[in-house]
Order: C-alpha cells, then sequence, then structure tokens
C-alpha cells in the first residue's frame, strides 16, 4: 500500500492527526520553536521574532560568552602575583610591567571586549541583556542584507588570530577554547559551542561594520585643531553669587492654591511599590566549584525556558539528583528551597536583603534588581488567592523569573518576581503636606528666577555706560557676592569653576558680555569672561596632532555606529513585547 492510498483509506484518522499537531502547535508557549499557527515574541527584529527564551540565548548568553572571554583575558594580563603569597613583590611588579610592554595585543583585546560590551548594551530597552539580544538580531539582519555573514572557516581564522586564544609558542588554545565551550567531561557540548561562536560571529560582524562606515572619517586637521584651541584656552573675569537667601520669600500658598498643585501634579504623588518574591541560593559543594555550577545553570535555565518558568523547586531538586551535573546545594536551613519576602517595598526589602550580586558588569543590591523589568505579575491578593487554590506555580512564568546572578561569597542567586502590587495615586490628604512642600519650593523658585533675570538685566543694562566694573556694583547692592575669577583652564575636567559657572558658557559668551543667570537650588550665577589666552607652544601642537585628534576621530566613529544603531531600531523595526521595559521611545 503506498502513501497516497493510505490517506485515501484513513482519510478520518490523517485529518485528526493534523488538527491534533497543528493544536500542539498552536499551544507551544515560550518553546523557542515558533510554527505557523502562532509565533510568542519577546523581540521582533526585522521580521523575525525571538522568544523569550531565544532572547535570553542572544543577551544573557551572550553578555555571559563575552564575560568570559574578558575574564579569560584578565587572568592572562591581570595575574603578576607568580608566587601566590598574595602580595606584589618588587621583581613580581617589574616582571609585570615588562609582559605588558611585550603584549600590547592582550590590552587592545580587553579594550575592545569592553567596548563592544558597552555598545551592545545601548538600545530601546531598560534591561542590558535585552538591549545585547537586540544588538545582536540587528547585526545578523544587517549581515543578512549586506552578504557579510561569516563562514565557519573565517570564524575558525578569526580565533586563531585572537591572543585570548594563543599560548605562549603561537598555537591555539585548545583547552581555553574548550572551557568556554562547555566541554565537559571529556565531551563537546555542540549547544554552547555554536552559541559562542554565533557570538564571536557577531563581533566580526560588529568590526566590519566599524570598517565599513566609519573607517576613513575624521575630521579636518586644521578646522579641528581651531575647535580644540578654543577647548583649551586659558579664562579670567568677574562673578556674581545671588544667595537664595538674599530674595524675599513668597507668601504662604493657600489652602486653594494647594489643591490646585496636588490637581495638577497628583501623578508625583504615589505610594511605593510593593512585591512579594522569591530568592533561590545555590552553592558548589566540596566536589565541584562555581566554574561548575555555571554550566548547571546554563542546563537549568534552558529546561526551565521549556517549562515556561514552572516547578521551579521540582527542577532543582531533579538537577541536584542529576549525575550528569556537578553536585550543588540549594536548600535552606529550615529544609525550605527558597526564601520569600512581601508584598514590600524597593527600600523595605533592602532591609531584609544585603546581598550585592555582580550584574551587567557591576555590583548591584539584589533589592535593586528585584524591582527592575518585570511588570506584569499577579498582584498580591490574585498571587494569593492563586496559592489557597494551588495553582500558584501556573500563575507565574518565565517571564517572572530574573536569572543567576553571582555574590561575593560564590553563590548564585536566582529571583522570582510572585507578585507586583503597582504604585496608586494617594489621596489629598495624605499627599497634601507633600504638595505644600513642593509648592512652596516652587514659589521660591520663581522668586529666584525673577530676582535674578532682573539683576541681569539691570547689569546689561548698566554695561555701555559704567563698564562691567559698574556693572557687578549692582549686583553687589543686590545682595551678590562678587569676586575676580581665573586665569581657569578650560581643558581641565577639575578645573575651579566656582559653583552654578560652567565651562560650555564661558566658551559661548563673547568677552565683555554677560552669561545669562544661572539659577540651582542654592542660588543663581551671573558671570563675564574679561581675558582670554590660547597657548600655542610646539609641544602642544605635537600633543595635539599625535594624542588628542586621533581622540577625536575615534570618538566621531563611534557616534556613527551610535547612529548606526540609533537608524536600525527604526529601519528593522524592533518592537519589544508588551511589559518590557523601554529606556526610549525608540522600540516601535
Amino acid at each position: 500500500m503506498n502513501i497516497l492510498d493510505f490517506i485515501r483509506r484513513n482519510s478520518l484518522l490523517v485529518l485528526i492527526v493534523i488538527v491534533g499537531v497543528g493544536a500542539g502547535l498552536v499551544m507551544m508557549d515560550y518553546s523557542g520553536k515558533g510554527s505557523a499557527f502562532s509565533r510568542d515574541f519577546y523581540i521582533r527584529v526585522g521580521g523575525t521574532s525571538y522568544s523569550y527564551p531565544e532572547t535570553a540565548a542572544l543577551g544573557e548568553n551572550g553578555a555571559q560568552f563575552l564575560s568570559s572571554l574578558y575574564s579569560a583575558t584578565r587572568d592572562l594580563a591581570d595575574s603578576p602575583d607568580a608566587n601566590g603569597d598574595g602580595s606584589i613583590s618588587p621583581d613580581e611588579q617589574t616582571a609585570f610591567l615588562a609582559w605588558q610592554r611585550e603584549h600590547p595585543d592582550i590590552a587592545n583585546l580587553i579594550g575592545k571586549l569592553n567596548d563592544l560590551y558597552a555598545n551592545w548594551h545601548y538600545g530601546v530597552a531598560s534591561d542590558g541583556a535585552v538591549n545585547v539580544a537586540v544588538n545582536r538580531a540587528l547585526l545578523k539582519a544587517e549581515s543578512e542584507a549586506l552578504g557579510i555573514a561569516p563562514t565557519e572557516e573565517q570564524i575558525d581564522r578569526y580565533l586563531r588570530n585572537m591572543p585570548t586564544f594563543k599560548n605562549a609558542d603561537g598555537s591555539f588554545n585548545t583547552e581555553l577554547y574548550r572551557r568556554l565551550t562547555g566541554f565537559r567531561h571529556g565531551n563537546p557540548n555542540r549547544v554552547q559551542e555554536e552559541a559562542f561562536r554565533s557570538v564571536v560571529a557577531d563581533m566580526m560582524v560588529w568590526e566590519g561594520l566599524h570598517s565599513l562606515l566609519s573607517s576613513e572619517v575624521g575630521y579636518d586637521a586644521e578646522m579641528q585643531e581651531q575647535l580644540i584651541n578654543a577647548f583649551t584656552q586659558t579664562v579670567s573675569g568677574l562673578t556674581a553669587w545671588l544667595p537664595r537667601k538674599a530674595v524675599k520669600k513668597p507668601a504662604p500658598p493657600t489652602e486653594e492654591q494647594i489643591r490646585e498643585f496636588w490637581e495638577t501634579h497628583k501623578q508625583n504623588y504615589k505610594s511605593a511599590e510593593q512585591r512579594i518574591i522569591s530568592v533561590y541560593t545555590l552553592a558548589p559543594t566540596a566536589d565541584s566549584n562555581m566554574e561548575n555550577l555555571l554550566y548547571t545553570t546554563d542546563a537549568l535555565m534552558q529546561e526551565l525556558s521549556q517549562a515556561n518558568g514552572h516547578d521551579l523547586d521540582e527542577l532543582l531538586q531533579s538537577a541536584a539528583q542529576n549525575p550528569e551535573f556537578d553536585s550543588f546545594t540549594y536548600k535552606e536551613k529550615d529544609g525550605s528551597t527558597h526564601r520569600s519576602y512581601g508584598p514590600c517595598s524597593q527600600e523595605e526589602l533592602s532591609k531584609l536583603i544585603a546581598d550585592v550580586v555582580s550584574h551587567e558588569g557591576m555590583d548591584s543590591p539584589l533589592s535593586q534588581i528585584a524591582f527592575d523589568e518585570v511588570a506584569d505579575a499577579p498582584t498580591p491578593a490574585a498571587y494569593d488567592a492563586a496559592k489557597a487554590a494551588g495553582d500558584a506555580e501556573r500563575a507565574l512564568s518565565i517571564r517572572h523569573i530574573r536569572g543567576f546572578y553571582t555574590t561575593k561569597d560564590d553563590k548564585l542567586k536566582l529571583i522570582r518576581i510572585d507578585a507586583v502590587e503597582p504604585p496608586a495615586v494617594l489621596p489629598y490628604e495624605q499627599a497634601r503636606d507633600l504638595a505644600r512642600a513642593d509648592l512652596e519650593a516652587q514659589l521660591e523658585d520663581e522668586a529666584l528666577n525673577q530676582a535674578a533675570q532682573k539683576l541681569a538685566d539691570d547689569m546689561t543694562k548698566a554695561i555701555p555706560e559704567k563698564g562691567l566694573k559698574g556693572a557687578f556694583e549692582l549686583a553687589t547692592a543686590a545682595g551678590a557676592e562678587v569676586q575676580n575669577f581665573g586665569p581657569i583652564d578650560i581643558a581641565r575636567l577639575d578645573a575651579p569653576l566656582p559653583e552654578g559657572m560652567s565651562t560650555v558658557e564661558l566658551l559661548s559668551t563673547k568677552s565683555g558680555h554677560l552669561t545669562a543667570p544661572n539659577v540651582l537650588p542654592t542660588g543663581a550665577r551671573i558671570s563675564a569672561v574679561t581675558e582670554r589666552t590660547v597657548e600655542d607652544s610646539p609641544a602642544l601642537s605635537m600633543q595635539k596632532r599625535l594624542f588628542v585628534l586621533p581622540t577625536e576621530n575615534a570618538r566621531l566613529r563611534e557616534q556613527i555606529i551610535r547612529e548606526w544603531q540609533n537608524a536600525a531600531f527604526s529601519r528593522f523595526q524592533v518592537h519589544l513585547a508588551p511589559g518590557v521595559r523601554t529606556s526610549a521611545s525608540k522600540a516601535e
């Protein structure tokens, strides 16, 4: 019987199978596979949808690989303690400095990876890992559009030329490559190796875009030198400081004014957001270490993503008993699998949890991470009702899990956001005192602004007849503190500028004219430049051409790449799923 005969004779059965398969595809949620029937997405770039697990693979895993490369390179470059005694002897310091001079490529690679990581963190989302995912998706879309996607042979050649993977004799460091790509117990991890190589491919595309878009870009040397001269001048002048206490206070606001102010600004007076969170703590045993535990958590996150974040306790118990994983502990002293906190505000949570963890290349309080992202969790009331009905696990999903974070004492913390009570506008009775204080401050600010502007107008009118000195005598009569300043070196970032004075004002205001009043919470500043000097020595000219100009050109090229990113967000129609917090209105 051929396949056509089978279909004819069993048409009903075939129809049932087709409907069943279709229904199964429609029901797939956070699978990372997609289907012709439905496609859940967390980000969408260039018409391609990425589910939450796929976004995590591009973002969090990509960041982890970059961090691993960075750490591996730092291990090579930052290990001067040769004898391991915990101190750096003069001989070790001398040897280390000599080693650095002999290996400038290591420092260059560290700088390149650091810049790459920072550039990929820029984007439309408030979470850096999501931005890494978006930027990598943009690179894939752009490389396909331009036909510059690297081949496997090109990736191999790139890896072999990276200083990180070179032994002292110039051969390829196979052991380091295996460690970074998940080679465990004598077996390669094809999934992790593929993910690692995809990060390297995106690095290559990023460098190719740099070369394509900005390699020949630079400022006109003569014009740029003139601009540098403007920014390296020294200036002297007069300045007046009008303190807030010198301005007459306005009358206290009436009750009607306070209520009207609250009505206009009521969105500023809200209760603090409340959250319920669960914190799971994983620690390596004596037979394991943090590096091995990180490999285990990669597998845990993949399984957890496939399960849409459900049955976390059971997953940890199964993993702890799995001989394929290195051993770890995850239970508290009382036998519970996690600690639950809340409902509480972020300030309250910070008093309950003191952990500081590594997040996006810096130390962050765990309490802060628990209040980032994840805004669509159930309310505390809904979560309590789900718990009472035995459905708490089903009320949550993978989107409510913030991932694993490394602590200072070599443990891993996994955070799950169980419930969120959004801030609510406070009634007038509760917000009245806050609104009254803000209104009084606003009225005082307005009085200070008006007094400063009137003083500036009077001083400007007096300059033609009395000169700058006479104009600043008016400031003294109005209660301002007048003094000479300078000469100030504009190029110095730590230039001792008086409070309220800025280099921008000094550069943009003609000599003999007043700057616009600069109003601060403590007073207002009005200044004038009386003298400008530009140094023009052979040594400074050489410094400009060899150091300053190349630095400015490099900064210009970085701006061009940033503009490519901004344009690409729109050109490839970057779209984030509801609930993903954005840092700017660049997403569709």
